[in-house]
């Protein structure tokens, strides 16, 4: 025997549309306030600065914790509030000290530069880019990007790229000058470039000489005893010992 066949009129069926319409829209509201009182904060954020008076390291925590806060939409109040978990050591209670000051996230930002990166005097920056030069051991990757790191801490706009490097360009290794002409480059990209063939360069013809070393030692054999590695006159068999005059 089938189910009997239930009928609705037109306003019935209405009335059961508007109702799962209503139900839809207050789940949807019920989300979307669940997602409005979660709030973002530095708990699970991995960066962490001890007080070390380091320009780069410095630098380093503040983009870290710029760049967090902004992933996951913290607002300035919540921000400032949670800021203490990230320090540690001599930042954490120089932060115990001066966190009245801090009114605003910004205010908090700037404290932290000023106190553990304070600027230093342009005559300063100039006295560390020409200190030293680039050894034999230094990968010129390395070695540019330190010195461009500190022509950063002049004053904006003291340099455009093209004095920068001929600032930097001096301070080159002799095996990079000799190939790496200066009017031949036109930026730091172009330096680098160039830079890593003569590394590459350098490093195969290293290769190939070390190759032939250990093959020139295996193919030498003497002629006093037949055995190879050593000539004749590196021989220590034919060499007199002391029993031989007695």
């Amino acid at each position: 025997m089938s189910a009997p066949v239930v009928q609705m009129t037109t306003e019935q069926l209405q009335s059961l549309i508007a109702s799962v319409r209503l139900a839809a829209a207050a789940g949807g509201s019920s989300a979307a306030t669940a997602a409005v009182q979660t709030k973002g904060s530095f708990t699970n954020c991995t960066s962490r600065f001890g007080g070390q008076r380091d320009h780069e390291a410095v630098e380093e925590f503040v983009t870290a914790i710029v760049t967090y806060k902004e992933i996951e939409s913290i607002s300035d109040e919540d921000a400032l509030k949670g800021l203490s978990l990230l320090f540690y050591g001599l930042a954490s209670t120089w932060w115990q000290g001066v966190r009245k000051e801090a009114k605003t996230w910004a205010d908090a930002i700037s404290l932290i530069r000023e106190h553990f990166s304070p600027s230093k005097p342009a005559h300063q920056i100039y006295l560390e880019i020409f200190e030293d030069k680039q050894n034999d051991r230094t990968a010129i990757d390395t070695f540019v990007c330190q010195k461009r790191a500190l022509l950063a801490q002049l004053p904006e706009g003291r340099h455009n790229e093209e004095t920068e490097l001929d600032l930097i360009y001096g301070l080159l290794n002799i095996k990079y000058r000799k190939v790496i002409l200066r009017q031949d480059i036109k930026s730091f990209r172009e330096l680098l470039e160039k830079g890593r063939i003569v590394e590459l360069n350098n490093l195969e013809a290293e290769e190939r000489q070390a190759d032939s070393g250990r093959e020139s030692k295996r193919t030498k054999r003497c002629t006093h005893c037949n055995y190879r590695g050593h000539t004749f006159e590196e021989c220590r068999k034919r060499k007199p010992t002391k029993d031989s005059y007695n």
